[in-house]
């Protein structure tokens, strides 16, 4: 008998408490890198494309925040930025995930499982708050922002051999490759042009992200298709381990990314965290189900990244997490996603008003629209986009008023009083003293009747 029939029989008899769970994350991955979402992406991805097949790929599914704590903290509790409280990196001011928040690690480790996380890059330290459920939180060392995912996938993989095979784990395996500064990666070496520095273009990088005074944006995407190519090398890596111990089949694997990236599509390049658009906000999303159900197929609907814990838990017959805002992906998809930056940075190139959370950028989508509020020193700016025409939202519709826009605003309006409110329910009041924080970090513009 095969190890994984051996593992269920056993299961059936009570001594296990379900498959083995495996949470692959890569940092900041657009989804036009990976090559079974875009056959014309500037990178292949094997392994990913490998996992696709034995799959499902979703092809609508949104990160609900454009920088990294935040957004890992709602693919973890399932609830949105606004109710979970992490709205900016720890480091950059923002707080830490509140114990009363359940995690999914907490979760599975209270229903048995062996948990252990992998972390690449520093953003994700303890004093974020995750490693709550977690047995072990292996991160970089001290000094360290980020280590290379080899390194990172050898710890998951050592970790995970030391597990009986009867053994449930949940293994959460980081690789931080593609975020910048993308100093990191071979065969992208500069080439003659790309050491021209020019004053003008230079100032459309962020500080963090300029290598050799280079401002030539293509060297840069060289980098980026560099370090996307040496994850999926990793996830390769991870699968085959999995398969060679024979627990791939049984398991339940989850592949997706925390946001992704501008390049050159707004004003300040290779970057995120500016804005709520859907270079920066649409994610890969693939999950291979046990014993491969829905192998090789593909979904359209709206998903965010906190449908992911509730749709683990469904998907392994286990209670839903209790606060969870997100639901079970095969109730079907949502009416809306909502998503936004993490504030309106310092950049000199960046038009943004105010600086700080106050000057976020704020988006509400659904199949076929999309509105973004954008905060400007007149005060807040509606943009309109068609999905259909314009998916990458290029291109503003004339100004006017649709009439789908007055339902979009009406759901961002609705957000805003449960964000306010910490209320599940339509018509839910809002305070006025949640309504000013609210307005202090950029939720609602500080005239009344915006959150009406």
């Amino acid at each position: 008998m095969s190890p994984w029939l051996l593992t269920t029989a056993l299961a059936g008899c009570g001594w296990l408490r379900g498959p083995d769970v495996i949470l692959l994350t890569v940092d900041t991955l657009r989804v036009d890198h990976v090559s079974a979402y875009a056959p014309g992406s500037p990178v292949q991805t094997p392994a990913m494309d490998a996992l696709a097949a034995d799959g499902v790929l979703y092809t609508q599914a949104w990160s609900p925040i454009s920088v990294t704590g935040p957004a890992f903290a709602t693919l973890m509790t399932g609830r949105e930025p606004a109710s979970h409280g992490v709205l900016m990196n720890v480091f950059q001011g923002g707080p830490s995930v509140r114990e009363e928040e359940q995690t999914l690690a907490e979760h599975l480790r209270d229903q048995g499982w062996q948990t252990g996380a992998f972390i690449s890059g520093f953003t994700l330290r303890t004093t974020l708050g995750l490693h709550q459920g977690f047995q072990r939180y292996d991160t970089p060392p001290p000094r360290q922002k980020r280590r290379s995912s080899d390194l990172t996938a050898r710890a998951a993989l050592g970790w995970l051999g030391q597990r009986e095979w009867h053994q449930r784990a949940f293994v959460w395996w980081h690789s931080y490759d593609p975020h910048g500064p993308l100093d990191s990666q071979e065969g992208s070496a500069p080439r003659g042009g790309d050491w021209e520095r020019d004053p003008a273009r230079i100032e459309q990088l962020p500080a963090y992200q300029q290598l050799y005074s280079i401002s030539d944006p293509d060297f840069y995407a060289r980098r980026y298709a560099a370090a996307v190519s040496f994850s999926d090398a990793q996830v390769g890596r991870i699968v085959a381990a999995l398969k060679e111990a024979g627990r791939y089949d049984g398991a339940l694997i989850v592949l997706t990314a925390d946001h992704g990236e501008s390049f050159t599509e707004r004003e300040l390049w290779f970057d995120h965290g500016t804005h709520a658009s859907p270079e920066q906000l649409h994610v890969p999303l693939i999950i291979k189900y046990p014993g491969g159900e829905g192998a090789g197929s593909r979904v359209d609907a709206l998903v965010g990244l906190g449908d992911v814990a509730p749709t683990v838990l469904d998907a392994l017959d286990l209670p839903p997490l209790p606060r969870a805002e997100g639901r079970p992906i095969r109730q079907g998809g949502r009416d809306h996603v909502f998503g936004e930056s993490s504030h309106c940075k310092t950049e000199p190139v960046l038009t943004c008003a105010p600086k700080g959370p106050a000057g976020k950028e704020l988006a509400v989508r659904d199949r076929a629209r999309a509105l973004v509020r954008r905060s400007t020193a007149e005060g807040a700016a509606w943009d309109g986009y068609d999905r259909g025409a314009d998916p990458g939202e290029r291109s503003p519709l004339p100004p006017g008023d649709p009439a789908w826009q007055g339902e979009l605003e009406q759901a961002h309006a609705h957000r805003v009083a449960m964000a306010a409110t910490g209320a599940q329910q339509e018509g839910a009041p809002v305070d006025p003293e949640e309504l000013q924080a609210l307005q202090a970090l950029g939720y609602v513009d500080a005239e009344p009747a915006a959150a009406e």
